[in-house]
């Protein structure tokens, strides 16, 4: 049981590093690749500077 609860949470901070690792990426992009995935820049500075909890 404990190994479970262990598991799932071990899970969950990786997820939530993952989470911010991937919005701090995006402060990285250019314009035009803002572009190919749908987003500006202004939308990706809010995204980015979410906490990793949301």
């Amino acid at each position: 049981m404990f190994f479970l609860a262990w598991m799932r949470l071990r899970g969950r901070f990786q997820h939530l590093r993952q989470r911010s690792h991937s919005r701090r990426r995006l402060l990285e992009l250019d314009e035009r690749l803002l572009n190919d995935i749908g987003l500006d820049r202004s939308t990706a500075r809010r995204e980015a500077s979410k906490p990793f909890w949301r």
